[in-house]
């Protein structure tokens, strides 16, 4: 048979001229979604390994690479919620080519970039493609039987698992062995292949919503988001009781007040406030805080406990009782692990909620995150014992992350479930950006006298909080309704 042949009867046979019900229909589009949610979740773990390398190679200082992930977090907050409720309006499978397309336009910038400036403008273009992995979840629950959604998100964050693993695991060897700029290059390769699948493969979302867009209430949203995440990553450097930050939390303050009274007042809100306040939704949302705090705490804390020096001069080799002296592409495989149970965790929440409910799954993985959190937080002895820790984290998150979306999903009406997936993956990722300053500020203030070496007092309080929070977010999970 000529090629001609062959892709003229692979697209005459693409999912959306398959018939609802067809198992090949479902398999081919989560392919799709599946390789487009690894090549996403590489590109933004990638980065982080490779933060020294960008740093020596630009010339920039660690306050200006700190924004290739802070203002990441910022525009994939902000444009998170205005895609999912979209989605919602315009279709699922239209937002997820409009976000990878996005993302694409910004590897490619990032790669090309010629100074610190123009990379963090980039990276921030890439922020758009933070609404990938709650709209894949949105399209499974569109395109999938019921009795398959639970096993399709799992499958999902398993994906999400392989590509984070990768990242971590491969952006310190790129960057050292090749440049920084090749993690782009292979992961703007990575996107056009998972966008063309989704052209061929995904077919038109068969829900949407006939609302128009609430465009005041998603700025003033946003603002607010932006303001809290921008006070969050700044408060470390120049003080929390300084004067910026006090404007930025009251702006934050501010413009939440003004959102709230926006969505109680507009007839087709961004987010309608009532489904917040589902109970199902409402615990869910609180775990997935904690569940966010933990998982960027662990990103940015493991590194620095690692790389701390086993034999350190004195004054500070005294009070320094902890640390395995690893390299920065070391430091960057000790969180391989958290990936790795992720990857495992994710199937495995599919086939408990298949079996009993999506409830206990979701309890099942702020329980591990509990004990993952307690195990780094007791013993860390050892490199294996934060090895660990590391990845019964990431198991608890394989649990949670996915479970925590079909949660809000299965709350909701079809009509709404690009924007509660949108919300609840906001809640993760401002959780850990709380998490991830947090951390920041408390190796700053826990230090060996006259130096700025972190004690190990300092990591043990972090991890300590992480527990508890993990903790109260388990207990909201067991207390969610059976019935939705």
């Amino acid at each position: 048979m000529r090629l001609p042949d062959v892709l003229r009867d692979a697209w005459v046979s693409r999912p959306d001229n398959l018939r609802h019900g067809n198992p090949r229909r479902y398999r081919l589009t989560l392919f799709a979604l599946l390789v487009g949610d690894i090549a996403f979740a590489f590109q933004q773990t990638a980065v982080i390994p490779a933060l020294p390398t960008i740093e020596w190679d630009l010339q920039a200082p660690a306050t200006w690479t700190a924004w290739l992930l802070s203002g990441y977090l910022i525009v994939s907050s902000i444009v998170t919620l205005l895609f999912g409720k979209l989605g919602d309006q315009r279709g699922k499978r239209r937002l997820l080519l409009v976000a990878l397309v996005l993302f694409l336009v910004g590897s490619v910038g990032a790669a090309v970039s010629p100074n610190i400036g123009v990379l963090i403008v980039f990276r921030m273009v890439q922020g758009t493609g933070g609404a990938v992995f709650p709209l894949s979840f949105s399209v499974v629950r569109d395109e999938f039987p019921e009795e398959r959604v639970g096993l399709g998100i799992g499958v999902l964050t398993s994906a999400f698992g392989i590509g984070s693993a990768l990242g971590l695991g491969l952006g310190g060897v790129i960057a050292g062995a090749l440049s920084w700029r090749f993690i782009f290059v292979i992961g703007g390769v990575s996107i056009l292949v998972s966008t063309a699948l989704v052209v061929l493969l995904v077919p038109p979302s068969p829900v949407t919503a006939t609302s128009r867009l609430d465009i005041l209430g998603g700025v003033l949203i946003g603002g607010a988001l932006a303001t809290l995440l921008l006070a969050l990553t700044e408060g470390v450097r120049i003080g929390w009781s300084s004067w910026p930050i006090i404007i930025l939390v009251t702006a934050a303050v501010g413009l939440t007040a003004g959102w709230v009274l926006r969505e109680l007042r507009f007839e087709s809100p961004l987010i309608d406030l009532r489904l917040l306040g589902l109970p199902a939704v409402l615990l869910t949302n609180l775990a997935t805080l904690a569940l966010g705090y933990l998982l960027f705490g662990i990103f940015f804390l493991v590194p620095h406990f690692v790389e701390a020096p086993t034999h350190a001069p004195a004054p500070v080799a005294g009070q320094l009782h902890y640390g395995f002296a690893a390299s920065a592409v070391e430091s960057g495989l000790y969180l391989v692990p958290a990936a790795i149970g992720q990857l495992i965790g994710g199937p495995l929440s599919g086939v408990i909620t298949r079996r009993w409910a999506p409830k206990w799954s979701f309890a099942l993985g702020m329980a591990l995150c509990t004990a993952g959190a307690g195990i780094l937080c007791a013993w860390h002895d050892q490199p294996w014992q934060v090895v660990v820790g590391i990845f019964v984290v990431g198991a608890g998150a394989g649990f949670g992350i996915g479970t925590g979306g079909m949660l809000v999903t299965q709350a909701v009406s079809e009509q709404d479930t690009g924007i509660s997936n949108a919300v609840n993956s906001v809640l993760r990722r401002v959780g850990g950006g709380i998490g991830g300053q947090v951390g920041a500020a408390l190796l700053a203030t826990f230090t060996v006298a006259g130096t700025q070496v972190p004690r190990e007092s300092a990591f043990v309080v972090a991890f300590a909080i992480a527990t508890v929070l993990c903790l109260a977010g388990a207990g909201c999970a067991f207390f969610i309704p059976r019935e939705i």
